[in-house]
């Protein structure tokens, strides 16, 4: 629990990477009672409601794209065949990336702080 009687999710709640083979993308958790629809805008237009204030929301946009990002290398690192790698690239390349990115591109001043991953040989100890 964040505070007294609310409570709160891990930053990786429910994200279970699911490539879309010939199937409509669909979004498993709504954003909202009042958006279904999975984007960008809706999550930061809803992100009071669950504490979070505008900067800090700019800030988790950030470090998730930044994370997300890296999933290539990162699958690299792990030795994943490169055929693993395509088949999973629906799930992390997609319009929603593209329009946190191109949200990301139109703040003129980082608001929350950017974290750069630091990955390392094992992945256990990657840090941000």
């Amino acid at each position: 629990m964040r505070e007294a009687g609310r409570w709160s999710l891990s930053l990786a709640f429910d994200l279970n990477p699911v490539p879309q083979t010939g199937r409509v993308r669909l979004s498993q958790t709504p954003i909202s009672e009042e958006q279904e629809d999975a984007s960008i805008v809706g999550a930061l237009a809803v992100a009071a409601r669950f504490g979070i204030k505008a900067p800090a929301a700019k800030g988790i946009l950030r470090e998730v794209v930044t994370v997300v990002s890296a999933w290539r290398r990162t699958g690299g690192w792990l030795r994943l065949k490169s055929t693993t790698l395509d088949a999973y690239a629906s799930t992390f390349e997609h319009e929603l990336m593209d329009e946190a990115r191109g949200r990301l591109a139109n703040w003129q001043q980082p608001d929350g702080p950017t974290l750069t991953p630091t990955l390392r040989k094992n992945p256990a100890q990657c840090t941000t």
